[in-house]
């Protein structure tokens, strides 16, 4: 556990083993423990992706390893980080994909690219999407408004203000003609329509009716989170209601906890909807890789275990923006404290 608490100006979530610490100076990363294993130096620098993290400096551009060591240099515009074996790259504002050892796979054609998942990739040329194989060829044709990544063999596609879903061979599975879907998790697909949500299997037949305000926009270990007069609860897989309509927000259960808001304090719940961690943070965010981010009182917020342990303890650091209202504030209440020291001499 780090004694000193580590400055931050934005709070990033834990994975494969490592977070983003975000401070003026840039952004570097640290481990569980709160030991600094990157320093902050990059201007930009994306999460652990298969063990390699896209960073810049600069105009260098490359990736580097968890060492902090460069293992590979680019020579291109902006690159992403690695699915599946590959990584989106720009050279002259066209987007392609590169492999682990940066020899060029894909060529740099596309307008806008997605990332890979399930072996496909969406792609955009003149504003509209597609899909990719990993040999580049086209395998749904560039017909969308846009396109969203493979979940479960369906991928969400938008055209003509509707969203539905399609197989890998481009045929329409969910007719598009929802507002809203959602990643198909477990054979089930969140959707709305009409203003209200409900939930469709793969088939596309109703399995939870169209009676909710809101819901999250996939199923998260069984469950999604629904919203009834302004309430979020959940349901499962059955559209069973498991979590009372009584929070004022939540996020999806991850690793066997949701962060919920009653009463204008975060806590977590398990999925018996005991509070398992007090509600007595500003802020929270889900676990991953078993911590999770809190804001306590002040500048003070912390990494925590699912005991409420803290792990990591951290300091915001303010910008320059900040530091000159915090002046403007400052110089402000003294002027009205010598207003009123004046008045009463």
């Amino acid at each position: 556990m780090n004694k000193k608490p580590l400055p931050y100006i934005f709070p990033f979530d834990f994975e494969n083993g490592v977070v983003q610490i975000a401070r003026q100076s840039g952004i570097g990363f640290a481990d569980k423990n709160g030991k600094m294993i990157v320093p902050c130096i990059y201007n930009t620098a994306y999460p652990f992706m298969e063990d390699l993290a896209y960073v810049k400096k600069g105009k260098r551009k490359g990736y580097i390893n968890k060492l902090g060591e460069e293992v590979l240099s680019i020579p291109y515009e902006e690159g992403d980080f690695f699915s599946e074996g590959l990584a989106s790259v720009m050279q002259n504002g066209k987007w392609g994909f590169i492999d682990k050892s940066g020899e060029l796979a894909i060529p740099c054609v596309y307008d806008d690219v997605n990332w890979f998942k399930e072996d496909l990739c969406g792609v955009f040329i003149d504003d509209k999407g597609g899909f990719i194989d990993k040999s580049g060829k086209l395998v749904i044709p560039c017909i969308y408004d846009d396109v969203i990544v493979f979940s479960e063999g369906l991928a969400m596609v938008f055209k003509d203000n509707k969203w539905g879903l399609v197989d890998k061979e481009g045929n329409i599975i969910i007719p598009i003609e929802y507002e809203s879907v959602g990643d198909c998790k477990g054979g089930l697909v969140c959707v709305e329509k009409g203003g209200q949500w409900g939930v469709l299997n793969k088939e596309g037949e109703i399995v939870v009716p169209f009676t909710y305000e809101g819901m999250s926009n996939e199923y998260s270990e069984g469950m999604a989170i629904v919203i009834k007069d302004n309430k979020r609860g959940c349901i499962n897989t059955n559209g069973e209601i498991v979590i009372p309509f009584q929070y004022d927000s939540m996020y999806s259960f991850s690793e066997g906890l949701a962060a919920v808001l009653l009463n204008g304090r975060w806590g977590y719940i398990d999925k018996d909807n005991k509070l398992v961690i007090p509600n007595e943070y500003k802020e929270a965010r889900s676990f991953y890789d078993g911590l999770a981010f809190v804001k306590g009182e002040g500048r003070r917020a912390y990494y925590i275990d699912k005991n409420n342990e803290v792990n990591i303890f951290l300091r915001k650091e303010y910008t320059v923006v900040e530091k000159v209202k915090l002046i403007v504030l400052s110089a402000a209440v003294i002027g009205i404290i010598a207003l009123l020291i004046s008045k009463l001499f």
